[in-house]
């Protein structure tokens, strides 16, 4: 029995590889036919529009095949993070009323702990019972013609993660499909091309990118986990285009030995996206450096906040700016009143896409107010300023914002002079209460190995760089940093210690 195509393919591409991972790869063909299997056998469990399931798993092929499946299904897909405990991910099975979840092996036990404690009974393993529950399913064209999409929880920097949804969801299969391949032009998926996935799937940014691969019928090559050499490795492999990392695999990959660094060939990579966190400067120009003009960031958020391009000629042009407003989305920059600030001035920014109405938090109406104001606009709490030719500019999460003594200090300012120090693997910075300036500025160190770099040297090294006022007063030590895989840090574990005998937070 055929299907009638629905990846764009041109002649012959149906034999040309779509998805290559460690130890295996299949073609087009097998991929479209393995996804109208998982997204019938969806449909076969009741599942329709708006309904949800949940995945806990690494960089695995049939994550993108259960991406790809609740498309044409018209499912919601809830990717869960695989650090979280087991009830963390009950509680994202819970508040998102999932209601069958997958995991790969290594996630199995959390995930099926979690779908006990939420009360969902249909759980499917990737390599022990999904790979015999898909291939039952029927060789037909799926019934649904309405699309479905990635709902996202936040990675809960204050309280509970709460789930994303936009309204922009509610469209066609063919409209969906579309929409990805329009999105993934202007981020340079253009023909022919092979994707590197080297950052994590659940991911908001590399969920976009895998998206992006497919409609344009791109080879998306399946990385598990990142390693700096072995990240080059593939990229001269593979002959590798466009790939998607964050700073603190920058960071990695620039403290590699020179030989390392000069062995694998590049030259093949056209687009090099990052984002997520932010980007020390010297760490954007050693990238460019090395790498050429194909590195490119974005500001973006799973709430529809961007994305707002720069390529790598626009960041030499605007050290710093992160690019400027595409022509459908409106950003502003407000003040503490909710006033709209001029050029130049640092507040919060706020986002209108033009023509679609704002997002909202599921299951939280009370998030979903706050971060609007009454005319629409919509903010996710970054904080930053807009210059008088349009160039946007970041300064820091609004959340993770030193006041100290009246005075404003961004932490990735100081966090960038800090992890230049090359005795630095990672680096936190925050506020932690003082008794007369109400705040102070605390940095947590992860030491790079070998290293016995101690407190005294790096507040030097911070004063020869910046302002003494943004300076850590004092620097504490650790092993590791919780550092989620997309690049994230937990900050509010570092901070928490810290203000827990204080009866008020600032």
């Amino acid at each position: 029995m055929s299907l009638t195509p629905y990846f764009p393919r041109t002649p012959g591409h149906e034999d040309a590889p779509a998805l290559v991972w460690p130890g295996g790869s299949i073609t087009w063909r097998v991929f479209e036919d393995r996804v109208a299997r998982v997204a019938n056998g969806l449909a076969a469990a009741g599942l329709g529009p708006e309904d949800r399931i949940a995945v806990m798993a690494g960089n695995v092929p049939q994550f993108v095949e259960l991406m790809a499946g609740c498309m044409r299904a018209g499912v919601m897909l809830v990717p869960i993070n695989w650090h979280l405990t087991a009830a963390e991910a009950a509680y994202i099975l819970t508040d998102s009323a999932a209601r069958m979840a997958f995991a790969d092996g290594s996630n199995a036990e959390t995930l099926a702990a979690a779908a006990s404690e939420a009360g969902v009974t249909s759980v499917q393993i990737f390599d022990d019972g999904y790979e015999a529950w898909r291939d039952a399913q029927p060789l037909v064209d799926p019934e649904n013609t309405r699309a479905g999409g990635p709902m996202f929880y936040t990675s809960g920097t204050t309280g509970q993660p709460k789930g994303v949804w936009r309204p922009t969801y509610q469209i066609s299969t063919s409209e969906a499909l579309d929409n990805w391949f329009e999105a993934g032009g202007m981020w340079g998926f253009d023909g022919p091309g092979r994707h590197l996935v080297a950052t994590p799937m659940y991911h908001a940014a590399p969920y976009a990118c895998i998206m992006f691969a497919i409609a344009h019928g791109q080879t998306i090559y399946v990385q598990p986990k990142f390693d700096p050499e072995g990240f080059l490795r593939d990229v001269a492999r593979y002959g590798i285009n466009t790939a998607h990392i964050v700073p603190t695999q920058m960071i990695r990959l620039l403290r590699l030995p020179e030989e390392a660094r000069a062995a694998h060939d590049i030259s093949s990579l056209t687009q090099v996206f990052h984002g997520a966190a932010p980007c020390p400067p010297w760490v954007k120009r050693g990238m460019i450096e090395w790498f050429g003009p194909v590195i490119i960031e974005y500001f973006a958020s799973s709430e529809g906040a961007g994305p707002v391009i720069a390529t790598s000629e626009t960041w030499l042009a605007k050290p710093g700016t992160v690019g400027r407003c595409p022509p459908e989305i409106e950003i502003t920059v407000v003040g503490e009143n909710g006033e709209d600030l001029p050029p130049g001035e640092v507040g919060t920014f706020y986002f209108r896409r033009i023509g679609r109405p704002p997002p909202t938090y599921h299951n939280a109406p009370e998030k979903t107010a706050e971060s609007q104001l009454p005319d629409g606009r919509f903010t996710v709490g970054d904080v930053g300023w807009i210059d008088d030719e349009g160039y946007v500019f970041l300064s820091d999460r609004k959340i993770d914002m030193i006041i100290s003594g009246g005075a404003n200090i961004y932490p990735a300012e100081v966090e960038a002079a800090l992890s230049a120090h090359a005795e630095v693997a990672d680096c936190a910075v925050f506020g932690v209460p003082d008794p007369e300036w109400g705040e102070q500025v605390k940095a947590v160190i992860q030491r790079a190995p070998g290293s016995g770099v101690e407190e005294e040297a790096l507040i030097v090294w911070c004063r020869e760089r910046i302002a003494a006022y943004k300076c850590p007063k004092s620097i504490d030590f650790r092993e590791d940093m919780p550092r989620e895989a997309s690049g994230k840090l937990k900050k509010r574990l570092l901070r928490e210690p810290y203000w827990a005998d204080q009866a008020e937070r600032i």
